[in-house]
């Protein structure tokens, strides 16, 4: 295990030589101990590792945080009170811009796939972001109270007792119609956008685990949705890790971020390319959540997003962009992410 994971920390500096000082950072640590410890914890790593936060004990509950995982859900919803949000959609004209440098990149062989993505200012009509997270339904809530809730489909990286590593990439979103499902599969540039996903998480996955493999290749998944719904193609992939592997938790997390399907491909110049493009930081958006309960992992990637930046609200979305994508379509798609997938009312 030792000298798998020196040949990891070498990979992760040069990873990340022009984002991170050449030390082990101090959630790096954290998780490693509790890891080691085998204490539940919850953490929050946010897209520019600038902002960590690990819980434990109370997992954050003092401070509001709450979450709902597979396996662990949260008792704190209701259903009483639909919240409502009103979108003041980004014109075409401010999108086209940010789309064009992703472009130039793409045309210089910077990267093969890029992840553009944007904030648009919504109205929202309930009682804040509790509202949201009690009423919204997902494979994964997360709320950070004041700053923002969460309602993700997407598995990041999971471990199970058996020491399995698994992660389960989203690349492709479609209206859930026979229709969208059918351009969504056929697509020449969704098809190329999802190999690329599965290719550049399956090379991740080598760099801490071995015996690496595909087992289930571009499905097609449901999200529910208030709004009609939507459809994402997702792959799995999974790898075996040492037994020891809670040793290293925050050492195994820090090497495979930021996740792929929501940076792209190479990474270090993709990352440099989204810099430029979205010309802020993203925060806990495109980060990760994840919740270690001793034995094993889950954690998700941070979209379908919404902030809360004063008084306003901010609904994140974006997709995955290639040298075949069209800027109306891409427009459209990152139009279509806003919603919420609401609860049925009781």
């Amino acid at each position: 295990m030792s000298a798998h994971l020196d040949r990891v920390k070498h990979h992760t500096k040069s990873q990340w030589d022009r984002l991170h000082p050449h030390t082990v950072p101090d959630w790096v640590t954290e998780l490693n101990r509790t890891g080691k410890a085998g204490q539940p914890c919850f953490f929050l790593l946010d897209f520019e590792l600038r902002k960590p936060q690990v819980f434990t004990g109370d997992l954050g509950a003092s401070r509001g945080v709450r979450f709902s995982f597979p396996g662990r859900r949260d008792p704190f919803w209701s259903t009483s009170r639909q919240p409502e949000m009103r979108p003041d959609y980004l014109p075409f004209s401010a999108f086209e811009p940010p789309f064009q440098i992703v472009q130039q990149g793409l045309q210089r062989g910077d990267s093969f796939l890029t992840n553009l993505t944007f904030a648009t200012p919504v109205a929202l009509l309930a009682d804040g972001l509790e509202d949201v997270y009690r009423a919204t339904r997902a494979k994964y809530r997360v709320l950070l109270p004041h700053h923002f809730v969460c309602f993700s489909p997407e598995t990041f990286v999971t471990v199970d007792d058996h020491n399995q590593l698994e992660t389960r990439p989203m690349k492709g979103t479609a209206p859930n119609t026979e229709e969208g499902i059918d351009h969504l599969l056929s697509n020449p540039k969704e098809v190329a956008e999802h190999a690329t996903i599965v290719d550049l998480m399956r090379n991740d996955l080598s760099r801490v685990a071995s015996n690496v493999r595909v087992t289930d290749y571009r499905y097609v998944e449901p999200i529910e949705s208030a709004a009609g719904g939507l459809v994402q193609t997702s792959s799995r992939i999974g790898g075996d890790l040492p037994v020891d592997w809670p040793d290293r938790l925050g050492s195994l997390l820090y090497e495979l971020l930021p996740a792929g399907s929501v940076s792209g491909a190479p990474k270090p110049a993709t990352l440099d390319l989204i810099r430029r493009a979205e010309g802020t930081d993203r925060g806990y958006y495109c980060g990760i959540a994840g919740y270690f309960d001793g034995r094993t992992l889950d954690s998700c990637v941070l979209i379908r997003y919404l902030e809360q930046v004063d008084d306003r609200y901010l609904f994140r979305s974006g997709g995955g962009i290639t040298a075949r994508s069209s800027a109306r379509e891409e427009y459209e798609e990152v139009k279509a992410k806003i919603r919420l997938p609401l609860r049925k009312p009781r």
